[in-house]
């Protein structure tokens, strides 16, 4: 391999990048902060190694999907000069299937047909299968929730073969009740329909070349030693059959570095694994050297501080400070505390012009959020972009609600006796009254061949050799439609008597594969409803008002806020993010009742961290009021952000100031200190503390007082959060919310440090 020389006509790199750029072949391992300019960096590195002599056909770049690798290419043009050969950039996917066509041309492997197998048709095989392996009960159960269930399964199939794990492994790792045990029939019989039909998936484009090679190991010759350098992006996002494939590819000969950042896995339902980029790699190559790009050029001090703290609770993770380049424009950080985030952030959306919101993303932790987001922007004719499926009016509930509202309103009988049909299957559904679908829909259709008293119909209907649950259903479906039909009630009213009556949240609970899917559909059940209660009017003017709204929301505009969620914000950014959710239920996402995982927590930690660093000049986290009940508690998060100090010492930062004084009450964490060191920025105390640190210096042997530890042990009390030093106290919010005030002189007798 050819020497390496410095870059010619290079832009202006920074330290670490010109490190990057002009390092020597070998094995490395790059860790890079959000907002780094990693691909800036990973193009001058090819661009230098083509002028060193490297082959360009012996140079492969792995990106993680097609729109990096479209960038990523755009940027390599822009880049290399035009008389230069440009390497190959690949998705490992698109890898995949030139092995799986290599395989075939050389007899391993079988063709397959052209049309790759969509979601849908995958869905509907499995859909087939199910109703082959499962009994008359089981099934029964399957069609309640056949979405849930096909989806499930779905995820199993993937999981196998991204994980490389045999099926019964991956059911015990998933943890799933022995009633979905026949997911590992289901495998193999999917596996055998897929092979005789000659059929893939993406997924098998990784899955069967890889299978091929463990059978007959020989066939690695074919794969790998063929390039001289491989450089694969995203690293962290890799899961055990991408990393066995870039093994493959570059067998014993080409130089591997990989590119990632361990704090924005994210992934992990995908197989993602971040022990990879941490250690895996290492271990596999020990030779490898770690490399990092530590500076962002996206985001100001405060959102670096602010994320450095975050990330910094994590133990599985590379120990990287996070840190704003000089040159970067501050970037605003708003804490919004209130109890109504969609309210707040209407508010708030309603002072900015169409350029601002078109550079604006609201980025939620699950979909369920956005509901009463979305219908607040309607209302006060926001403009909004959110993918189509996930816009409230396309959700079955939502127009199981609105089936509802028009029954109220009257409107039943004026529709065709296909409309109402297709009305009662809604509403038989909302909750699920436990038939199956064929006798369900042949009694749906029964039913609207009436033009009213549907309630007294439908208790004549009822079968006579029905489960006594199934009758219990439907005679309280029946009694509850009488009412809704024959009261002049509020609909406000009529609603919440709905939900009463039907059982509609135990239904639901009951019926849904897990506690979160259910509770995520009991929340936006909830937001609809909210809303609607919010409106004045009857049922028909609350119909027309929905129908407008829903005009609007089909409406399509060129500048308008994204909503997402912050899985699909990876990779990107926007002037002003805003962030919902920062309570005790959503941020971290723990619906259950029992308790977070250690990875769990992690893994939510770096959600976080991806959303805010999504920022470049604005960023409003919403937080709710201290309150008792859980849905109103702040997030845990909110308190490792350190908030007032991580502005405090940021501003200073942005305002090119070489000294910050610290606030009364405010001790410096060891955050703010590495980052005012590496800033070379004079971190002060404020005078009484660094009494305080005088004389705690004079007891070394005792170790630091109790109040300068971030989190303590109180021996009744339970865990708390050092909040507040004063010069003969300091305060303390317990894990209930509560802040009490503690002398210093007895505070030996009752508080121990808890290590952070």
């Amino acid at each position: 391999m050819p020497t390496i020389d410095k870059p010619k006509n290079m832009i202006k790199l920074t330290e670490e990048q010109h490190t990057i750029v002009t390092a020597e072949p070998a094995h490395y391992v790059i860790t890079a902060v959000a907002g780094s300019g990693k691909t800036t960096t990973l193009a001058y590195r090819i661009k230098h190694l083509l002028e060193q002599g490297v082959d360009a056909r012996r140079l492969l770049i792995l990106m993680f999907n097609r729109s990096a690798r479209q960038d990523f290419s755009v940027k390599l043009q822009q880049v290399i000069s035009n008389h230069q050969a440009c390497p190959e950039v690949r998705t490992f996917h698109a890898m995949g299937y030139r092995l799986y066509q290599r395989f075939i041309r050389d007899g391993y492997l079988p063709p397959f047909q052209n049309n790759i197998l969509s979601e849908k048709e995958i869905h509907f095989h499995i859909w087939r299968l199910m109703r082959q392996i499962l009994n008359d009960e089981a099934l029964r159960d399957a069609k309640r929730n056949k979405k849930e269930h096909v989806e499930l399964c779905h995820q199993f199939i993937e999981t196998v073969k991204s994980g490389l794990h045999p099926p019964d492994l991956v059911f015990e790792m998933l943890e799933l009740p022995n009633k979905f045990k026949y997911v590992l029939s289901l495998f193999d019989q999917f596996e055998a329909w897929r092979k005789q039909q000659s059929r893939i998936s993406y997924t098998d484009m990784l899955y069967d070349p890889v299978m091929a090679i463990r059978a007959t190991p020989a066939l690695a010759k074919l794969v790998g030693n063929k390039m001289d350098v491989l450089l694969v992006d995203e690293y962290q996002d890799t899961n055990d059959i991408q990393h066995e494939l870039m093994k493959l590819i570059a067998g014993d000969r080409a130089k591997i570095t990989i590119v990632g950042d361990p704090d924005q896995t994210i992934y992990e339902f995908r197989g993602a694994k971040p022990e990879y980029i941490i250690k895996g790699f290492a271990q596999e190559f020990p030779e490898a050297k770690n490399l990092t790009l530590s500076y962002s050029f996206r985001y100001g001090h405060k959102v670096s501080l602010l994320a450095n703290h975050l990330i910094t609770k994590n133990k599985n993770r590379q120990d990287l400070l996070c840190k704003s380049f000089s040159s970067n424009p501050a970037t605003e950080v708003t804490e919004h505390l209130c109890d109504n985030d969609a309210a707040n952030i209407t508010t708030l959306l309603s002072t900015f012009t169409l350029p601002e919101l078109n550079q604006t993303a609201i980025l939620a932790r699950a979909w369920s959020q956005t509901v009463g987001i979305e219908l607040s922007l309607l209302e006060r004719q926001i403009p909004y972009h959110i993918e189509g499926k996930n816009s409230v009016f396309n959700l079955v509930e939502a127009q199981s609600i609105r089936a509802i509202i028009e029954l109220v309103a009257g409107v039943f009988s004026g529709m065709s006796a296909e409309e109402r049909q297709s009305k009662f299957e809604l509403i038989f559904h909302f909750p699920h009254v436990g038939l199956p679908d064929g006798q369900l829909k042949m009694l749906a259709a029964t039913l609207a061949s009436y033009t009213e008293d549907w309630g007294k119909i439908l208790l004549q209907l009822i079968p006579s050799d029905l489960k006594r649950i199934q009758t219990i259903k439907l005679e309280r479906l029946s009694k509850v439609l009488t009412r809704l039909t024959n009261s002049n009630q509020p609909v406000k009213q009529l609603l919440s008597l709905y939900v009463q009556e039907a059982e509609l949240y135990e239904g639901i609970r009951s019926l849904s594969l897990s506690h979160d899917h259910a509770e995520e559909k009991v929340a936006s059940i909830m937001g609809i409803m909210r809303f609607i209660s919010s409106l004045e009017g009857d049922a028909i003017h609350i119909l027309n008002y929905l129908f407008t709204l829903q005009q609007n929301a089909e409406q399509q505009h060129q500048q308008a806020v994204t909503i997402t969620t912050i899985h699909r914000a990876k990779g990107l950014e926007w002037d002003t993010v805003l962030v919902p959710g920062l309570n005790d239920k959503l941020m971290p996402y723990s619906l259950r009742s029992e308790n977070l995982t250690k990875a769990e927590l992690e893994s939510e930690r770096r959600l976080l961290y991806v959303a805010m660093t999504r920022a470049k000049h604005s960023l409003h986290l919403f937080v709710p009021k201290r309150h008792q009940h859980a849905l109103f508690k702040p997030s845990r998060f909110e308190f490792e952000l350190q908030i007032r100090q991580s502005l405090l010492l940021g501003g200073s930062l942005d305002r090119k100031e070489n000294s910050c004084q610290l606030s009364k009450g405010i001790k410096a964490s060891p955050i703010s200190q590495r980052y005012a060191e590496a800033m070379r920025c004079e971190l002060k105390q404020n005078e009484q503390e660094q009494k305080d640190l005088t004389q705690s210096s004079m007891t070394k042997a005792q170790g630091k007082p109790i109040w300068f530890a971030q989190h303590v042990q109180h021996c009744v009390l339970g865990r708390g959060l050092v909040t507040g030093d004063q010069s003969g106290s300091f305060t303390v919010e317990f894990d209930d919310r509560q802040t009490r005030v503690f002398s210093k002189e007895t505070a030996d007798r009752f508080f121990t440090a808890i290590e952070d």
